[in-house]
């Protein structure tokens, strides 16, 4: 009896340890917690996530997709593979994920990965980019709210250098100023919807909004003139070196009649030219004049100018009367009102070879030579004149576009 005893404490014993061995090898079998899962690719309605492989025979994972963190509703997909695709997803919208490994003969489950915060594309939606102001190296830009985006991606390059683009990734504003720009130069902007999750992936929407012939705010205008095509002329030319970012320009002219310079004329041209012609009943008896001019751009916000001009001063030609007189040739010639003086020229020859008479304020003058030499009875000789005047200690000199002859007898 004691025998049997024996044996039965043995056999007991032994079912013990079989039990206990049984679980410790289940507690063993519990695959590793999914570890390294991340988003990989993205549409407008699919995201597609991966994650590290366990190294383990029979291994499948459960990949849950939620629209909130709680997981309260939940699409599931099963694999073998480290890889997953959800589809039939909203655009520009925040999901999460999570992935489960288990143990496909006995369905020993690990545990769940961190979650994963995975986005789609914003839809296409415009969002009214514009420009709203401008320097003269730097660009400012507004646009409206994607509601499917919390950030944003800004393309620019300068117009005809397309091959030169610049990427600046934007958070959830909805303006950006560009710094740093070629000086009168325009550019061309493309704004993409984004859609960023909290492990820093982004999916950037498919198009932009693009806005072309954007223009910094031109530089101060150079090489400008003013100048009057002749005596009786009552268009006053303008030329300048052209602005490549102005939409126009703006003149004004002042008449120096008086003492103090009055505005005779204003006004806008809208185009990006390199001259202009002002026409005005104004202008027939026009006094010596000093003019600018500067160039503007149009923008949303309206039209902002740049600076203005350095003073360019002009005056019309006299016209000469010339009479013989004893021994030479009279000239008088009516005043140009603002002028402090006047000066001759003379020559035997039309197109050139002129020589300076003299400088006069009043308005006549007696000439008996051409140079050096007497003026020949029968010999026709040519005359032009022009207006001056004195701002400072600087001269401005009036058009000579004309000349007057008639021959001379003595």
């Amino acid at each position: 009896m004691r025998e049997v005893w024996k044996y039965l404490k043995v056999c007991a014993l032994a079912v013990v340890c079989v039990v206990l061995l049984g679980v410790s090898v289940k507690t063993q079998a519990a695959p590793a917690q999914v570890q390294g899962l991340k988003q990989t690719n993205n549409s407008a309605s699919s995201v597609t996530v991966s994650w590290d492989v366990l190294v383990a025979d029979g291994i499948r994972y459960k990949v849950e997709l939620s629209a909130d963190k709680s997981f309260s509703s939940v699409k599931t997909e099963e694999t073998t593979g480290a890889t997953e695709y959800f589809y039939g997803l909203s655009a520009g919208k925040k999901y999460y994920v999570r992935v489960i490994a288990y143990e496909k003969s006995t369905g020993i489950l690990g545990r769940y990965s961190e979650i994963l915060e995975v986005v789609t594309k914003p839809d296409n939606a415009k969002r009214n980019l514009r420009q709203t102001a401008a320097s003269t190296t730097s660009i400012s830009l507004k646009w409206d709210k994607n509601a499917g985006a919390n950030a944003y991606q800004l393309e620019y390059y300068k117009d005809g250098a397309s091959n030169v683009k610049k990427v600046v990734n934007l958070g959830d504003v909805q303006s950006y100023t560009c710094n740093k720009l070629s000086q009168n130069s325009n550019y061309v902007f493309r704004l993409y919807p984004v859609m960023k999750s909290a492990s820093g992936y982004t999916a950037v929407g498919y198009t932009s909004d693009t806005i072309y012939n954007c223009p910094v705010l031109p530089g101060k205008v150079s090489g400008f003139t003013a100048s009057f095509s002749s005596p009786t002329t009552k268009y006053l030319e303008l030329s300048w070196d052209k602005r490549n970012s102005a939409n126009g320009y703006q003149y004004e002219v002042y008449s120096l009649a008086s003492k103090k310079a009055k505005k005779l004329l204003s006004g806008k041209k809208t185009y990006n030219g390199t001259a202009h012609s002002i026409s005005s009943n104004k202008l027939v008896k026009a006094p010596f004049l000093k003019v600018r001019i500067r160039a503007y751009v149009t923008l949303s916000t309206g039209t902002k100018y740049g600076a203005w001009s350095t003073w360019t001063y002009t005056a019309k030609q006299p016209e000469i009367k010339i009479s013989n007189v004893r021994g030479g040739q009279k000239l008088t010639w009516k005043k140009i009102s603002g002028a402090d003086s006047y000066t001759l020229f003379v020559s035997t020859k039309r197109e050139n070879g002129y020589k300076k008479v003299g400088t006069v304020s009043k308005n006549s003058l007696v000439v008996k030579k051409c140079g050096k030499k007497a003026l020949k009875s029968g010999k026709s000789y040519y005359y032009t004149i022009v207006a001056n005047k004195k701002i400072g200690k600087k001269t401005y000199k009036g058009c000579k576009t004309h000349c007057y002859s008639r021959p001379y007898y003595n």
